[in-house]
């Protein structure tokens, strides 16, 4: 094997088979293409969760949509179909696990069974094709009733599990299992099960395209290293996580690759990564990924759009704390001037100011990230207010803000803008931690300043709810409205030390300050009428904005719970104009939209906008800086009590279909646009055809094909269909949908879908299932006229089921020709050796010899080795003579060595001698180890030790072993 090239590339089995499998879909992961048997495109790849999956070897998972999707994978490298194989009974222990853990999410088909080995080929092809036959059926019992129409190879594989799994419910129950029970669980398996066959000793056929993914979609122009080395770095990652049972996504991925010299796209050139590498910074590449996505330098805003320095903090005045988000305080009705602009600080207990304060200044000892923890206007921002300003006046602050949070962070970070002793200012750290699409993106970003020590020391000092915390920091809770964090947001989240704002002040607290809360109005005015202690929510105007929201009615309501609806499935703060006009129209009742004048929306909003108290109204206008580019159309933000409020009483109802026509067109981003798309399709929407399609063009490509399948289960053909054709032309979806269509009757309708998958991709799913149904439903003609075509078109299991067919309607010429073209024609021998087996074991020896010398000459003699093995097992030891001889003849060195060991206990001593030799000099040396074996067991020691030489010469390692055992010279 070159060097830098992959075990998988190159066919070598250097590297443990369960991790070379492992490297295909991890690659598939970093290129952001489907892997089999899921049929959207991975964001994490798990090895080793036996904790969390009895199918544990690799989990892949999509965690993007409203349920999990995953392919629980057991990789074995050689798998005998048999239920004394303790491997095999060992897998189908685990898939009963598995339906015992997952049975809800395996029977909606969220969630599937994989299986990978690489032999014997004949059995897990028959074990692919009858799950492919089941998953065709809507019941056992129709799978049952079809299972006799499908030939013997399916047969024996069927029988196979339904006695491993018989035995393995008696083993767990002392009373045997009805036989009900038996085919109903082999059928919940089969119908899930995904088989692939990945080779160990040749390319895998994932190989070249996933190479060809890497080359477009992953690797940058100025990279030194190409496609396969790239694999064989992911199989030693592989190899390097896989006993952590961890998961792994793609950021990682892009992490360590960079580590490692790698450029990748949306990098900068390589003398920058070089540079980089140069600073120590393993990590600091991942911030740079959005390179990419920003505006070239020419048209690129200056560092002060995007983000505020407010300068060193010590020289700050109280007003640039409202800069810093701190909200102002409400008005007491005293004079203009008779206060300050923020009302005097009421310390908290020392467990939360003390011991802020205290993880704020050990920030000068190396660079650190805090998080204050609570709910909306309990004062989390004020309090970090006052510690940054107790603890490190001489620093400076820097506040990422408009128009894009988090764009402008990683603009920040890229650009260097932040210098040793600086705070950097995440108030309502949510809004860059929990952005969709900048999610992984900043959380590696920060990381890596937290690690490099060339740029600290610096304080990452943020603010955030609960519920948002709770996310970031577990697993993710509430799928509706947060997606999926990927791993670097919860490893970042395990480096932050957290502080928890209590929601009120102790009666004890507000006793001690009572001479502060006397010496300004509105202290006063909050202590005597806030409930509970909570005066940061009465001075922010919480109250005040609840009420005004519960006594709105009409069409400012309406304008609300758009805004509501919008935040609460994923829109970021700013929302335009037009976007809110449009999406309000859907919250007006019908009652209500007569009675509206031609100016109803304006004059709402208008009411909306307008201050109380000096205090700001539900919503804001946000106004650009003058720095700051012109805006098209104004936008306005939700109060965050509103937000946070509307996350209360608007969960479970659904958005009105309002909401997403704005969304596809007024969203001014398309992260929004995506987040929108996603929560419509949570909500099951079909009839936004139009924010689908425009989020599929920014990107998420997972929305269509999902859109495509709902439509197919409402029946929804032609709608279905095209949307295929026009936007997303697929193979597969038309076999899918070529299927379904089948199923409902319109039968010349699926065949034509079925021929167009074919057409568009090779797909044969579609002709396969519609027939499948036709078998079961009795139509044989129609059924062997589609399987007539495909089998012409190269359909393996078509020409098979013909091949039966005629044999068995006595037409064994016909039978024959079809098992001969398919072999010559399309390169597939599993018909002529599903024919060559039928004659075997009917006798016909000599028609049988003649098939398989054919399937020989052809070079499958591997496939005839592996089948005769299989017969071997199953003691049809006449087929498996026969098989042998066929591929003995070619010279496989696995046939010759068993036509060797046969002759030898026939007594044909020198045609066994003959034999060996040849299969050595064919690269199999154990087969003189082998006949020496069994010449020492019947005390031939001379001929053991002369023929072990011969091994050992020929380099066999055993035969080597045992001279040096017997002090013997090789």
């Amino acid at each position: 094997m070159s060097r830098g090239a992959s075990s998988i590339g190159s066919g070598g089995g250097g590297t443990i088979y369960e991790y070379r499998v492992a490297t295909l879909d991890l690659v598939g992961l970093l290129c952001g293409v489907q892997v089999p048997g899921l049929d959207v495109v991975p964001d994490s790849v798990c090895l080793q969760k036996a904790n969390e999956f009895p199918l544990d070897d690799v989990v892949v998972l999509n965690r993007q949509g409203s349920y999990e999707l995953a392919v629980q994978r057991q990789v074995k490298r050689t798998l005998e179909v048999a239920p004394s194989s303790d491997p095999w009974r060992k897998t189908i222990r685990q898939c009963l696990a598995s339906l015992d853990s997952f049975g809800d999410q395996i029977d909606a088909d969220r969630h599937r069974l994989g299986l990978t080995a690489a032999g014997p080929i004949a059995a897990l092809e028959a074990l692919r094709e009858l799950a492919a036959s089941a998953a065709a059926q809507k019941s056992v019992a129709d799978f049952l009733q079809e299972l006799p129409r499908l030939g013997q190879s399916y047969h024996r594989v069927w029988k196979h599990l339904t006695q491993t799994v018989r035995g393995l419910l008696t083993e767990s129950d002392s009373n045997a299992p009805e036989q009900e029970l038996v085919h109903r669980s082999a059928y919940r398996i089969a119908r899930r099960l995904v088989v692939q066959i990945e080779p160990t000793e040749h390319i895998s056929p994932r190989y070249p395209a996933l190479c060809a993914a890497l080359q477009e979609r992953v690797l940058h122009a100025d990279t030194r290293v190409d496609a396969a080395a790239v694999f064989r770095m992911v199989e030693e990652l592989a190899q390097e996580w896989g006993p952590r049972g961890g998961a792994i996504d793609a950021a990682m991925l892009r992490n360590r690759l960079r580590a490692r010299g790698v450029v990748l796209r949306g990098d900068p050139s390589a003398r920058s990564v070089v540079v980089g590498r140069q600073r120590g910074a393993q990590h600091e590449a991942e911030a740079l990924t959005h390179a990419a996505e920003m505006p070239t330098p020419s048209s690129r805003p200056g560092r002060s759009e995007s983000l505020q320095q407010l300068g060193v903090i010590g020289e700050l005045e109280p007003s640039d704390a409202l800069r810093l988000e701190v909200h102002p305080a409400v008005d007491a009705h005293v004079g203009s001037g008779a206060v300050a602009v923020l009302p005097p600080y009421i310390a908290r207990p020392d467990g939360v100011d003390g011991r802020l304060r205290r993880m704020v200044a050990e920030a000068v000892n190396g660079s650190r990230l805090v998080m204050v923890v609570g709910g909306s206007s309990t004062g989390k921002t004020r309090a970090c207010w006052e510690a940054v300003r107790a603890e490190l006046s001489s620093w400076r602050i820097v506040h990422p803000l408009a128009p894009d949070r988090p764009a402008a962070l990683l603009r920040a970070l890229q650009d260097d803008v932040l210098e040793p002793h600086t705070v950097l200012w995440l108030n309502e750290a949510q809004l860059y931690l929990l952005v969709k699409d900048y999610t992984t993106k900043v959380s590696s970003a920060l990381q890596a300043l937290l690690r490099d020590k060339q740029r600290g020391p610096v304080l990452i000092l943020g603010t955030m709810w609960p519920s948002y915390w709770e996310h970031l920091a577990d697993d993710p809770a509430d799928e509706d409205e947060l997606h999926g964090g990927m791993g670097a947001v919860h490893q970042l989240a395990d480096l932050a030390f957290t502080i928890a704002m209590p929601p009120a002040f102790q009666a004890r607290e507000l006793a001690d300050a009572a001479a502060l809360v006397a010496s300004d109005p509105r202290l006063a005015l909050a202590r005597s009428r806030a409930d509970s202690g909570r005066i940061t929510q009465f001075l922010a105007g919480a109250p005040h904005l609840v009420r005004r929201y519960e006594q709105s009615d009409g069409a400012a309501r309406a304008i609300l719970h758009a805004a509501m609806d919008a935040r609460r499935c994923g829109h970021s703060p700013l929302l335009s104009e037009d976007f809110l006009r449009t999406a309000a129209e859907g919250y007006v009742d019908g009652a209500t939209w007569h009675t509206l004048d031609e100016d109803w929306f304006t004059s709402s909003l208008a009411e909306l906008l307008k201050p109380r108290r000096q205090l700001p109204g539900p919503l804001t206008r946000y106004r650009p800086r003058p720095e700051e580019p012109s805006l098209e159309s104004p936008l306005y933000q939700l109060a965050d009590i509103l937000h946070e409020t509307g996350r209360t009483v608007r969960k479970g109802k659904p958005p009105a279909s309002s909401l997403w026509t704005a969304a596809a067109t007024y969203c001014r981003t398309d992260a929004d646009v995506r987040e929108l798309a996603q929560a419509a399709r949570n909500h099951q929407v079909v009839d936004c055809e139009a924010l689908y399609l425009r989020a599929a063009s920014s990107g998420d490509v997972s929305l269509l094909p999902w859109l495509i399948r709902r439509l197919t289960a409402l029946g929804q053909f032609r709608r279905a269909e095209r949307l295929i054709e026009e936007h997303c032309l697929d193979g597969f979806l038309l076999g899918e949908l070529s299927a379904a269509v089948g199923i409902s009757g319109q039968y010349r309708d699926s065949e034509r879908l079925a021929r167009r998958a074919f057409d568009v991709s090779g797909d044969r799913h579609g002709h396969r299932r519609l027939t499948h149904h036709l078998l079961s439903l009795g139509m044989r003609r129609d059924a062997e006229r589609l399987y007539s075509w495909a089998a012409d078109n190269g359909d393996p299991v078509a020409a098979r089921w013909l091949v039966e067919h005629r044999e068995a309607q006595g037409d064994r010429i016909a039978a024959e020709r079809l098992a001969r073209v398919a072999l010559t024609r399309h390169g597939s021998p599993s018909a002529l050796l599903a024919l060559a087996e039928s004659r075997s074991v009917a006798g016909e020896i000599t028609d049988a010899a003649k098939l398989c010398q054919t399937i020989a000459a052809h070079g499958h003699a591997d496939l005839l080795v592996a089948r005769a093995r299989e017969c071997s097992d199953h003691r049809d030891h006449t087929t498996a003579l026969c098989f042998y001889r066929a591929a003995a003849a070619v010279e496989h060195p696995m046939a010759l060595e068993w036509m060797s060991w046969r002759s030898e206990g026939q007594g044909e001593h020198q045609r066994a001698e003959d034999l060996a030799y040849a299969a050595a000099a064919h690269g199999n040396s154990h087969a003189l180890h082998g006949l020496a074996h069994l010449r020492f067991a019947k005390g031939r020691l001379q001929d053991a030790n002369r023929l072990n030489r011969a091994a050992a010469q020929a380099g066999s390692l055993s035969a080597r072993e045992w001279l040096a055992r017997k002090g013997l010279a090789a």
